[in-house]
């Protein structure tokens, strides 16, 4: 019996269901692509630069839009095991993303960039060829979003004041190293959150389990000396969904609690 604070019965309780036969959730495949609940999307293939320039500048001054598009290359479980694969039942997952606005440029070696706004679309396909590619910039935009929607997201507040847009920036990157015309390094960060949209994994993704209620966050690489087809800067990216306690968690928590009150009582009676 579990007679404990309430707090502590409560927890107990949760930890009793739990042992009785609830296991780890399964996986979620939807249009043909596998993730679970503390899911991570590599990214190690993303071309971006600045979208007035049709993506062959950096951006280098404050009210630019940078944009790109990229390809999930695996999905990785909350044990960090690959779940899935692009290829894997037949099928890409592919995205496009624009409309993040830069600040102004500050320091000079490092170099911060903080933008605002930004939207994040996937795409893919099931039982068909793989088909993207970057050989040209106009073939990469093509075959980057020619599949199902799959994700709707936009950028999410980071916390942090973006002055010339007047709200939170969403995006905050650092060129660690180089200049703005020829990056060898940079790093960025930040969140996104589900929107509204046709996007078949939409309700799966929304889950605000991050803080400030996000849904996903965003941690990238990049630089300017490994770009193909054109793009001005090239990278990768990890974006990472919030780890949700499994019930065996719970249950180990639950029996902790749990021993604590009965050593209590123990020493009470003594």
């Amino acid at each position: 019996m579990c007679k404990l604070t309430k707090m502590a019965l409560a927890i107990c309780a949760a930890a009793t269901v739990s042992m009785s036969g609830m296991a780890q959730a399964a996986p979620t495949t939807i249009n043909g692509v596998t993730f679970d609940s503390g899911a991570t999307l590599v990214i190690g293939t993303l071309f971006e630069g600045l979208v007035s320039s049709g993506y062959t500048a950096p951006i280098t001054a404050a009210g630019q839009e940078l944009g790109g598009v990229g390809i999930v290359d695996a999905i990785k479980d909350r044990n960090g095991v690959t779940i899935w694969a692009s290829g894997d039942n037949g099928t890409e997952l592919t995205f496009k993303f624009g409309g993040y606005i830069s600040e102004a440029p500050v320091g000079a070696g490092p170099i911060s960039i903080n933008f605002s706004g930004g939207a994040v679309n996937f795409f893919t396909g099931v039982g068909v060829t793989k088909d993207f590619s970057a050989a040209s910039i106009a073939t990469a935009l093509s075959t980057a979003s020619n599949g199902t929607a799959f994700l709707n997201l936009l950028g999410g507040s980071t916390g942090v004041l973006c002055p010339l847009a007047g709200v939170d920036c969403t995006l905050q990157s650092t060129i660690l190293s180089g200049t703005l015309l020829a990056i060898a390094s940079g790093a960025g960060n930040g969140f996104l959150d589900v929107t509204a949209g046709a996007g078949a994994a939409n309700v799966a993704f929304d889950t605000n389990s991050l803080p400030g209620g996000h849904d996903l966050s965003l941690a990238s690489s990049f630089d300017s000396l490994t770009v193909n087809g054109g793009f001005a800067v090239s990278g990768s990216l990890a974006l990472k969904r919030a780890t949700v306690p499994e019930p065996s968690t719970i249950a180990l928590l639950g029996l902790g609690l749990l021993a604590m009150g009965v050593s209590s009582r123990r020493r009470r009676a003594k």
